[in-house]
């Protein structure tokens, strides 16, 4: 079944609103809510709102995500079309500016072999070699949450996040100690999720023994 945006906003206003006649939250209202939460939610994880896109370059080294873009994620390899190319590895910039200091300026190929990412800078990377305008590349990146506006809209997260997102509306229209409380108690789900991630991941190296050293 999916799950809209109704089925959430009704879940807050029955329960812990205790507003089932809809008396004192309108919907317009917990639509903001729902919306400043999703906010929040793709500023924590990042991961929970993922796109998958492929983008066209421009010439040069650096390059620059969507304008739906907010966090690239991974860049995953070269694409002509639907034809699929090399992989592409993440490296450090400092360590091939330190091996050849002149990389941007080389000239533009038909294929990035590597790519950099600066935390601070999380719109944007860099692709080794430099690229010809319009050479292709997989990406993912955390893309912006579309606006919510009607009740009928399905819910633009996976229904894992329900919960979190119940916690965070609340923290937005309750004030004091019992909206922080919900803060709190989102912000923990947000972590427990993110520990049992790690533990479930496919990359997760469980070739030694649980207590070995």
């Amino acid at each position: 079944m999916q799950i809209t945006c109704g089925m959430l906003i009704d879940g807050v206003q029955q329960t812990q609103l205790q507003d089932a006649d809809k008396v004192t939250w309108s919907n317009v209202l917990l639509m903001s809510a729902l919306n400043q939460s999703l906010s929040m939610l793709a500023l924590v994880r990042p991961d929970a709102t993922p796109k998958r896109l492929v983008m066209s370059c421009v010439e040069g080294t650096f390059q620059q995500l969507p304008a739906d873009g907010l966090r690239l994620l991974r860049v995953v390899r070269n694409r002509n079309g639907n034809n699929i190319g090399r992989s592409i590895r993440l490296v450090k910039m400092l360590d091939l500016d330190a091996t050849d200091p002149n990389w941007h300026r080389q000239p533009p190929q038909q294929e990035a072999h590597e790519y950099m990412f600066d935390e601070n800078q999380p719109k944007q990377f860099y692709v080794y070699p430099p690229v010809a305008a319009g050479v292709q590349l997989e990406v993912e990146y955390s893309a912006e949450v579309p606006t919510i506006t009607s009740m009928d809209q399905p819910l633009p997260v996976d229904s894992i996040y329900m919960q979190p997102l119940q916690e965070l509306m609340l923290y937005k229209l309750l004030s004091g100690s019992s909206g922080m409380n919900h803060l709190n108690t989102a912000m923990a789900m947000l972590d427990r999720k993110r520990n049992s991630d790690g533990f479930a991941s496919p990359g997760l190296d469980r070739t030694t023994p649980v207590g070995s050293k």
